[in-house]
């Protein structure tokens, strides 16, 4: 930066400007004295808006230093009340000369700035009246005003933080609402949960100081489906990764029910592989009686083969019971012993009676799932208006049934949707929605995978390129997070093709995007591009990417103009348009802010330029203290060291890449590649001996992520890569190791 701004000095001082320094310190030390001092303030706060002199003959004036629109407009304004239009016109509008070599070099080392022409015989004035200034901002004290954002923007904004995989981001985000002052300390701590749970950092969450307050209250379904997830993949996964049934429920019963009792109230509901796989070992420990739940578990559309088949071997460890019907009384007797979700399982399809709502009523407040509020609700009509009213109109149910009510069908009598396709549809119309994101938000964790199917996928591809007004867009979008988190769920890519190019499009053409949504675009771009797409749309990607990212041009979507490049070359290398193009805005990006350019950075485009045979290009933006990149953080040179990191990924070419990445950079570290997809010795030895081992969950099998977590030591947890690219799994593995060293 140094180097810069001496550079930036020499040329605005130099030819074209009559204040040169040796000459105006031989010819007015006084003024040279004055003009020094705002050289000083700018070598001091390089980033700060400043005013510099330039004099050509007997004509004056100013640059108003600013980097940023914002920097310019606040300059100018304050401007304005001390000089103009008194003593001076600003010309904030005017674009400096580019034939002008002082103004070239400005526009290069502060892009907004601007002059202010001095009015004749005005010098002495105006240089009272900038001493004023001056003054007044050197004893300024520093305020700042916390302009508190909507709620539903930065929960929006944080939601897709966790979906971009971006640790940092999220952090950020969690702190803004923190400070912000619009959620209670217990809601805060439930987002707490959701990070951790969608960075899967498991261990993190069941160390929470407040881990035995979230236990004991009432709590959102999203937050007990992150910690079912926290307790199978810390506690029980290794057990499944051996096939050791019996080692799993002896595991169970003396470690894992006694530390989290309070988990297995109920399951709410949840249809997420840890879940349904933990209230498995649950049911044939605690309640044997209960057998049926856990055939009803085995088939659950979500789990893969060998998940059904680890089921069955726990059902096998259950002596068998005597097949009695469902009757009323056995539902009576399970919700007594607080066997909810057997209490509904038994009595959803019983004869109507007073009776059968109310426990069903019963059931749906402690489970607190749709499916489970729907069945009571469905209950409680099918009586006539008496028997209704004695169960609606009670002190006991009345406050649960019109929040079941509002829930299921909010302002409306139409029922709550029961799939994507009915959500999408209930979004996009004009009838009033006013749950419709808490509904989104729960399907994520409580529906199953046939709750979006092809055709539905199709139906609601067709509704999104249909005119919507502007309250079912910003639904749709305020839900888009939690759509996206149930299709990484479920979903197999290929099937829905055409839904996930038109979610891309709604994010490209989103007028103020947040820098997690630019990450999660270039996520989805990378995923229509692996599954295949024709050139011209594959094309038109690329270029609306590069419209957008000119739209919120920053030094905080370098990552991103990163990420883009490594995509096309991992899926559309051979393709020349979207590459040179993805190059450019690399490439100009980089000059643009390469003062704000890190080290890693640096690096990663160096090396990714090396591939596409631009590494020159690349090379000639990098400043001149940043040349020996190499040999710079020594310390993270030596925590690497000696070091092995595997890398299991389904895209080899981003492996490879990753791989050479890390091997060229850095001194003495091996590197293991992985793309097993069913678990052997072979990975079970590589994960539990690796120093760093990095999963891209976004191209891994489930089981063989599973099976990669659960032989990993408990001091060392995967580190897992954002997205499918190298660069992902990059800087995954530079975090990694670190971390390691």
């Amino acid at each position: 930066m140094s180097a810069e701004v001496e550079a930036f000095l020499g040329s605005f001082f130099g030819p074209g400007n009559d204040l040169s320094v040796a000459d105006l310190a031989a010819s007015n030390p006084t003024l040279a004295e004055w003009r020094d001092g705002r050289i000083a303030a700018l070598r001091e706060s390089p980033d700060s808006p400043t005013l510099l002199p330039r004099r050509r003959g007997d004509a004056l004036a100013w640059y108003g230093i600013a980097r940023t629109k914002r920097e310019r407009r606040e300059l100018a304004q304050v401007l304005q009340a001390f000089v103009g239009p008194t003593y001076a016109t600003l010309r904030v509008d005017r674009p400096l000369d580019p034939h002008d070599s002082i103004d070239v070099a400005t526009t290069a080392f502060a892009e907004q700035s601007f002059t202010i022409d001095v009015l004749s015989g005005e010098q002495a004035a105006m240089r009272r009246a900038l001493d004023l200034y001056f003054d007044l901002a050197a004893i300024r004290p520093r305020r700042t005003i916390a302009v508190s954002r909507p709620l539903g923007r930065l929960l929006r904004e944080f939601e897709m933080a966790v979906v971009a995989g971006s640790g940092g981001l999220s952090a950020e985000l969690l702190a803004e609402i923190e400070s912000s002052g619009q959620l209670s300390a217990q809601n805060l701590v439930f987002l707490r949960v959701r990070r951790l749970s969608g960075l899967r950092l498991d261990r993190d969450v069941l160390d929470l100081p407040e881990l035995a307050t979230i236990l004991s209250i009432r709590r959102p379904v999203r937050v007990t489906a992150a910690l079912f997830d926290a307790v199978y993949t810390t506690e029980l996964a290794h057990f499944e990764a051996e096939a050791d049934a019996i080692g799993a429920l002896d595991h169970f019963s003396s470690t894992v029910l006694p530390r989290y009792p309070a988990l297995f109230r109920s399951r709410q509901g949840l249809q997420t592989s840890a879940a349904v796989k933990t209230y498995a070992l649950y049911t044939a420990l605690a309640h044997p009686e209960d057998r049926f739940i856990l055939t009803e578990l085995a088939e659950s559309t979500d789990l893969l083969a060998g998940e059904r088949s680890y089921i069955d071997a726990i059902a096998k460890l259950v002596a068998p019971a005597d097949e009695v019907g469902p009757t009323l009384s056995g539902a009576v007797d399970a919700v007594h012993t607080g066997r909810f979700d057997a209490a509904l399982a038994l009595a959803r399809d019983l004869p109507s009676t007073v009776e059968r709502a109310e426990l069903l009523m019963r059931c749906a407040i402690e489970i607190d799932s749709l499916d489970a509020m729907r069945v009571a609700r469905s209950a409680v009509d099918s009586l006539d208006e008496a028997d209704r009213l004695s169960i609606t109109g009670s002190r006991l149910y009345s406050v649960s049934w019109e929040r079941f009510e509002r829930i299921l069908s909010g302002a409306t009598a139409e029922p709550a949707p029961s799939n994507w396709r009915e959500w999408f549809e209930r979004a996009a119309s004009t009838t009033p929605f006013d749950l419709g994101l808490e509904i989104a938000e729960r399907s994520v964790v409580e529906w199953t995978s046939d709750a979006l199917s092809s055709a539905d996928s199709r139906a609601i591809s067709d509704l999104l390129n249909q005119d919507l007004d502007p309250t079912s867009l910003r639904q749709i979008k305020d839900a888009l997070p939690h759509f996206l988190q149930f299709i990484e769920r479920v979903a197999e890519p290929t099937e829905h093709r055409s839904l996930l190019d038109d979610l891309s499009t709604l994010l490209l053409i989103d007028d103020d995007p947040s820098v997690a949504d630019i990450a999660v675009t270039v996520t989805l771009i990378g995923t229509i591009l692996e599954i295949g797409t024709a050139a011209d749309r594959r094309r038109e990607l690329v270029h609306d990417f590069i419209a957008l990212h000119a739209r919120v041009d920053s030094a905080a979507h370098l990552d991103a103009a990163l990420d883009l490049f490594d995509i096309v070359l991992t899926f559309a290398a051979a393709d020349t348009a979207p590459r040179e193009a993805s190059f450019a805005m690399l490439l100009n990006a980089l000059q643009r802010w390469r003062r704000r350019v890190r080290p890693d950075q640096w690096l990663i485009a160096r090396d990714l330029a090396a591939e596409a045979g631009a590494a020159a290009a690349v090379g000639e933006l990098v400043p001149a203290e940043e040349v020996e990149l190499e040999d710079t953080g020594g310390s993270q040179r030596d925590a690497r060291r000696g070091k092995t990191v595997a890398i299991y990924t389904l895209t080899e070419s981003a492996a490879v890449r990753a791989r050479d990445f890390l091997l060229r950079n850095f001194d003495d570290v091996d590197v293991v590649l992985s793309s097993a997809r069913v678990a052997s010795d072979q990975l079970a030895s590589l994960a539990k001996s690796a120093d760093v081992f990095v999963i891209a969950t976004r191209s891994a099998k489930h089981a063989a992520t599973t099976f990669i977590e659960a032989q990993r030591p408990p001091n060392r947890p995967p580190a897992y890569a954002a997205g499918k690219g190298s660069v992902s799994l990059i800087r995954a593995a530079l975090a990694g190791v670190t971390l390691a060293g």
